[in-house]
C-alpha cells in the first residue's frame, strides 16, 4: 500500500475530509494530501499513501493548472461567490470584451500576493479563517507567486462572466486573482467556479473518483460499498490489488534528475554514504529552474529499475548525498 492516488476531489468537500474517507477505504493511517484545494473547488488532489508520504513535500512545490470562472460586478469577503456577496451598480460593470481579456492576460508574471483571510494559512498557530470568523483582522505578509500562463477561454459566455485558464506556482490563490481582475476593471469580481486540471505530472484526465476507488475495493474484497466506506474499528488489511489506483512514487515526482547505482553504490547509498559523481550513471539531468529549491535533487534507481529514493547533488564537491531513502 505504497504510492500516490491522483484523486479527483469533488466540490463541497474539504481536502482533509477527502483524505479521511480514503483513510477508511484503504484501511491505513499513513496517508496525506499535497496542495490543499478549497472546499468548493474540484479537481486534481494528489494523495500519498504509505511510504509515498515521504515524497509529499516534493509534490507540493509542483506547478498547478486551473480553469476558473469569475463574475464581474460583485465583491465578497471570501473572494468567491460562496461568501457574503455585495453587488455593484450594473451600469459600472465592464462590458468591453477586449478589456476583460487584457485584464486576464495581465495576470501573467511574478508578483506578490497576500493570502485571503478566509484561507488555511496559519498565523501564530491559528488558521486565518478562524480569525476571520471571529471578526479579527490579521496582518499577513504578501508572498511571491508566479503566474506562468493566463489564457482567456470564453468571455461573456454568460452575462458578466468570464472563463479562463491559469498555470501558476504553489500557494497561488485563484480567487485573489479574480479580485485583482475586478479591481483592474473597476467593477469588482468574484470567483464562481474552480477546477484544478493539473498538479505537476498529475492530470485530471487520469484522475480517479472516490466512487471508482470504492467500486474497485468492493469488487476486490467482495463486500458492499457501505462496508468499504465504513469498515469498522479494527478492519483487516486489504487483499485487493491496488496497482490500478496507486501510482508508483517515482512516476509522480516530475522534473527531477535520475541516477542509476551499481549494487555496490546502492548498498553505500542505503547506509547513508555519499557517492562520487564518477561512481554513478547520470541517466537524466535535473530540469528544474535555478531558483527552484529542488534544482539539485535526483531520483535514485537500482540497475534492475527499482526505485530507491532521492539524493542531492553537490556540484562543487561532485558528489551525491542521500536525501530520502525510500526502500532499504
Amino acid at each position: 500500500m505504497d504510492g500516490i492516488i491522483n484523486l479527483l476531489k469533488p466540490a463541497k468537500m474539504t481536502s482533509h475530509d477527502a483524505v479521511a474517507v480514503l483513510r477508511r477505504i484503504l484501511r491505513t493511517k499513513k496517508i496525506g494530501h499535497t496542495g490543499t484545494l478549497d472546499p468548493m473547488a474540484a479537481g486534481v488532489l494528489p494523495v500519498c499513501v504509505g511510504k509515498a508520504t515521504r515524497a509529499a513535500e516534493y509534490l507540493e512545490s509542483d506547478t498547478k493548472k486551473y480553469r476558473c470562472e469569475l463574475l464581474l460586478g460583485a465583491v465578497s469577503d471570501t473572494g468567491d461567490i460562496w461568501g457574503t456577496v455585495t453587488y455593484t451598480d450594473k451600469k459600472s460593470i465592464c462590458t468591453d470584451e477586449e478589456k476583460v481579456r487584457e485584464a486576464i492576460l495581465s495576470l501573467k508574471g511574478r508578483q506578490l500576493q497576500r493570502p485571503p483571510m478566509y484561507s488555511a494559512v496559519r498565523r501564530d498557530g491559528k488558521r486565518l479563517y478562524e480569525y476571520a470568523r471571529e471578526g479579527i483582522e490579521v496582518d499577513v505578509p504578501a508572498r511571491e507567486i508566479t503566474v506562468f500562463e493566463a489564457e482567456p477561454v470564453a468571455v461573456f459566455h454568460e452575462p458578466a462572466k468570464a472563463l479562463f485558464d491559469i498555470t501558476c506556482s504553489k500557494g497561488t490563490y485563484i480567487r485573489t486573482l479574480c479580485e485583482d481582475i475586478g479591481r483592474k476593471l473597476g467593477c469588482g469580481a468574484v470567483m464562481t467556479f474552480l477546477v484544478r486540471t493539473r498538479s505537476g505530472s498529475f492530470s485530471i484526465a487520469d484522475s480517479v473518483t472516490l466512487e471508482e476507488i470504492v467500486s474497485h475495493v468492493s469488487a476486490g474484497e467482495k463486500i458492499t460499498a457501505e462496508e468499504v466506506i465504513h469498515p469498522g474499528r479494527k478492519p483487516l488489511p486489504l487483499k485487493t490489488d491496488m496497482r490500478e489506483i496507486l501510482m508508483p512514487v517515482e512516476k509522480g515526482i516530475s522534473g527531477f534528475g535520475e541516477i542509476v547505482l551499481s549494487p555496490q553504490a546502492r548498498e553505500k547509498y542505503a547506509n547513508g554514504g555519499k557517492l562520487p559523481e564518477s561512481g554513478v550513471n547520470i541517466r537524466r539531468e535535473n530540469r528544474r529552474g535555478t531558483e527552484d529549491r529542488w534544482k539539485d535533487l535526483y531520483l535514485v534507481f537500482e540497475e534492475n529499475g527499482n526505485f530507491a529514493g532521492t539524493a542531492r547533488r553537490d556540484m562543487k564537491k561532485r558528489i551525491f548525498a542521500p536525501e530520502k531513502v525510500f526502500y532499504r
